[in-house]
């Protein structure tokens, strides 16, 4: 018998909301069943705040899921190709799925030098951030999307160094937010870098002289997105952890915590408030973890415990 990690409490609210969505929630699922499964994903904690489940895309070409954001409609997931445990990068790419039908109906591939993809943040105006640890990108999605690949639609590039990382990244009222995936609290930050960055056109390398501000976050950082009312929710994560909070954007102090599904990764607001993410966990990389919800999903953030 399956014994999860997570507490005592998370536990019971998991038994609780499996009921939710465990068999029926297995036959509501949007999107397609990677070939590898043989089952639904696994109970997820907080699953009664979620609303909507889909199939991460690209699993059964081996893609793993990381980055997600809400586009014009559409949400959008950056994956990179690997099915090797000790292999975390790979050609990357983004896909582009209906929120009521969970189809997938477009797609890209992203530059050459692109390996891991992180995180994604729509900016507004057709344009897409991408973060790729030491390099934030910016793509015209409409002809990224009519082409199949980025070969004209890159607008700039944002190459990083020093303690500043995209593992992951998000956008709020003009700054680029780059966060700092690490296993060490100490080194575990996000940075506000301004947006005309992008307009520089020469390829020297900012630090974290270059941020407007920072603030320590904590560790295994994996994703951001800022609410409506413009508090920054943060999720972190492992391959037996994880996390959700919400936190001051000014401070950072940590306002709310939930536990979260293990490998849970980027995260984007829709215009309605719903909260998206995507866990990797059940992945092809790492389809031998004990949680298996290689989804995308959408969480009522008011209904969160």
């Amino acid at each position: 018998m399956r014994i999860p990690r997570h507490s005592l409490v998370c536990n019971l609210l998991g038994l609780i909301a499996a009921a939710s969505f465990g068999s029926a929630g297995a036959a509501g699922m949007l999107g397609t069943r990677p070939a590898y499964l043989e089952a639904g994903p696994t109970p997820a904690p907080n699953a009664q705040a979620i609303s909507t489940m889909i199939w991460a895309p690209g699993l059964n070409d081996g893609f793993v899921p990381q980055g997600i954001t809400f586009a014009d409609g559409h949400v959008l997931v950056s994956s990179y190709q690997s099915d090797y445990a000790k292999t975390g990068a790979g050609s990357a790419r983004i896909y582009r799925l209906d929120p009521v039908s969970g189809k997938t109906d477009g797609q890209f591939d992203l530059p050459d030098a692109v390996k891991h993809a992180g995180g994604i943040v729509y900016a507004g105006n057709g344009m897409l951030i991408v973060a790729d640890t030491r390099c934030l990108y910016k793509i015209d999605l409409a002809r990224a999307f009519a082409d199949g690949n980025t070969e004209h639609a890159l607008r700039g590039t944002i190459r990083l160094g020093g303690a500043v990382k995209g593992s992951f990244v998000d956008f709020y009222q003009g700054s680029i937010l780059a966060g700092a995936y690490d296993k060490d609290p100490a080194k575990s930050k996000v940075f506000f870098l301004p947006y005309a960055l992008f307009e520089r056109g020469n390829d020297s390398v900012i630090d974290e002289s270059a941020a407007t501000r920072s603030f320590a976050i904590t560790a295994m950082g994996q994703g951001a997105a800022f609410d409506h009312q413009g508090y920054l929710w943060l999720s972190f994560s492992n391959s037996n952890h994880g996390l959700l909070q919400k936190v001051d954007p000014i401070s950072g102090k940590v306002l709310e915590q939930h536990t979260m599904v293990d490998g849970i990764e980027d995260l984007g607001f829709d215009p309605q408030g719903g909260l998206w993410a995507v866990s990797e966990a059940g992945s092809p990389r790492w389809r031998n973890w004990e949680a298996s919800f290689p989804v995308v999903f959408r969480m009522d953030v008011d209904k969160l415990r």
